[in-house]
């Protein structure tokens, strides 16, 4: 990943607080998105055996660790009693004076806008953003029942679309490239669902499982393809399972709202950023509760106003990608071992905003809010998310 630094002017410190405010996680979620522990015994035997049971595969329910059990125990609880003892360094110190200024200024020259009446309401409008489509010039169907299509006709710009026909209940699908798998669920209604190929260019292996009975499962597809993505910023600026939104999503409607009159890129994150943290609360119901396959959706999270660390990430990257802002949702652990899930974000000032473009000096980071949006000690766990080390991305949607 590469991105160039923006240089000395004031948008560093616009940056800076955005990457400490930012951080949109999954942190301790019991949510079922390839937890790496829980995969096949061996890749090899997916091939050799057309049976394979679901409780030795990353299909078992186990396969998202719930917050309940190791993954997310009392000891690595979200609340900001688990960053009390972080020491806070001068960057970050110098970090948080930027956020606050940020916050206060912006808050400060928005009741001054509503409070004069002379001034109009900026113009709401919903812009054009990238939307997939399947045209069927590139497909993989199963041989035996005709049950299922891939089609990568569009994989240059980083996505494919499954649509699974056939009989059985539940169907998976897979992915390997290169050391990374990645595991989904299809609905078997016929509806076409759409997957970020997250690895970029290279070979690809793709999978499709049917249900037999209980957890186990059959290999109904499995096919080689090669496929050339033009970069690695395209795929997260369209909508994929994870990250659902279409043009009459409230999400959407919601953002272009926020951005209303602003043209910067930064401005608008922060807007959209601001919203979320001060607006969505943590569901510790649904954490305690979550069962495997659980998808996010970012218009009920909109609606209820609460949700899950996965759910946080999903709306955000909805809201910023509907307004043409490129925005990964990154799933993998946070320090000393949270399955969790954040956001990294793309302009053209730095380029990917992530633990590669740490600068001690100005506080640039990854993007983690769940844990700023629900710790009481903001200082000490924006400490916590400018600390590149306490994270580690696995996957990216």
């Amino acid at each position: 990943m590469s991105g160039k630094k923006s240089g000395e002017n004031p948008l560093n410190y616009m940056v800076t607080a955005l990457v400490v405010l930012l951080g949109l996680s999954i942190s301790g979620c019991s949510f079922d998105a390839n937890d790496p522990s829980d995969s096949f015994n061996s890749e090899q035997s997916i091939v050799s055996s057309s049976v394979q049971s679901e409780s030795s595969s990353a299909f078992s329910s186990s396969s998202f660790p719930s917050e309940s059990s190791s993954a997310y125990s009392s000891s690595t609880s979200e609340s900001s009693s688990e960053y009390s003892e972080s020491s806070s360094s001068s960057a970050f110190s110098s970090a948080y004076s930027s956020v606050s200024t940020l916050v206060t200024s912006s808050s400060s020259r928005s009741q001054s806008s509503s409070s004069s009446s002379s001034a109009p309401p900026p113009n709401v409008v919903i812009p054009d953003f990238e939307v997939p489509t399947s045209p069927g010039t590139a497909i993989i169907t199963d041989k035996t029942k005709n049950a299922v299509v891939i089609d990568y006709s569009n994989a240059t710009k980083g996505y494919i679309s499954v649509r699974y026909t056939g009989s059985s209940k539940r169907v998976k699908f897979r992915y390997v490239c290169g050391d990374k798998t990645y595991n989904f669920d299809v609905p078997v209604n016929g509806t076409v669902v759409y997957f970020p190929l997250s690895c970029g260019s290279g070979q690809y292996t793709f999978y499709v499982f049917e249900n037999i009975s209980g957890n186990t499962y059959s290999t109904l597809l499995s096919e080689n393809v090669s496929v050339q993505v033009k970069d690695n910023i395209t795929p997260y600026t369209y909508p994929n399972q994870f990250v659902s939104y279409k043009k009459s999503s409230e999400c959407v409607k919601k953002a272009a709202e926020l951005c209303a009159g602003k043209t910067g890129t930064i401005d608008k994150i922060s807007a959209v950023f601001l919203y979320i943290s001060d607006s969505i609360t943590y569901d510790y119901n649904l954490a305690s509760t979550v069962k495997s396959g659980y998808i996010p959706d970012p218009d009920k999270t909109l609606k209820s106003k609460k949700g899950i660390c996965f759910d946080y990430a999903s709306l955000m990257s909805a809201m910023l990608r509907s307004q043409g802002i490129p925005t990964r949702l990154v799933i993998g652990y946070a320090s000393p071992d949270i399955y969790h899930a954040w956001n990294e974000v793309y302009t053209e000032q730095t380029g990917w905003i992530t633990p590669e473009l740490l600068m001690s000096s100005r506080g640039y980071n990854l993007a983690d809010a769940t844990f700023y949006a629900s710790a009481s000690d903001k200082k000490t766990i924006a400490d916590y998310i400018m600390n590149s080390s306490n994270y580690n991305a696995v996957y990216y949607y």
